[in-house]
């Protein structure tokens, strides 16, 4: 009996590790935020979790770059921010030769805000600014 749970125990330990959860795997909600465009078309997007996660990932990437978990305190502002932010509007496209976007996802609902440097400020594009400052204090601290 002692082995049968031992073996077990290392067979759910193996099963835990070997199945590694990232943004595409994620099911609850999850902030997608970053800055694309120019001349190489490079699109360089993060995603913090709800859980806390921190991912990276380039347009040419096949996979994720775990940034590590951040504080919950600070995820769990931000994602407060981020609802108030599109509780004032669902979608705001205008995107220049270099953007730069917000997104707030959950399972296959997306809500997004993209923007350029030349787009007019108004009270809603502030704010989505601001927030995208607060989002990359996220990545500066990773680095």
């Amino acid at each position: 009996m002692k082995n049968t749970f031992s073996i077990l125990s290392i067979f759910l330990l193996f099963l835990s590790c070997s199945h590694k959860m990232t943004p595409d795997s994620y099911k609850k909600s999850q902030i997608l935020f970053g800055r694309g465009g120019g001349f190489t078309n490079l699109v360089n997007e993060y995603h913090l979790l709800e859980n806390t996660k921190l991912f990276y990932k380039q347009n040419r990437d096949s996979v994720f770059t775990d940034l590590g978990k951040q504080n919950a305190d600070t995820t769990k502002l931000l994602f407060a921010k981020t609802r108030a932010l599109f509780a004032d509007t669902t979608l705001f496209h205008q995107p220049g030769n270099t953007y730069y976007f917000i997104k707030l996802q959950k399972g296959n609902k997306t809500q997004e805000m993209i923007w350029g440097n030349n787009v007019a400020t108004d009270e809603i594009v502030q704010k989505a600014k601001d927030l995208y400052k607060e989002l990359m204090n996220l990545v500066n601290l990773n680095k």
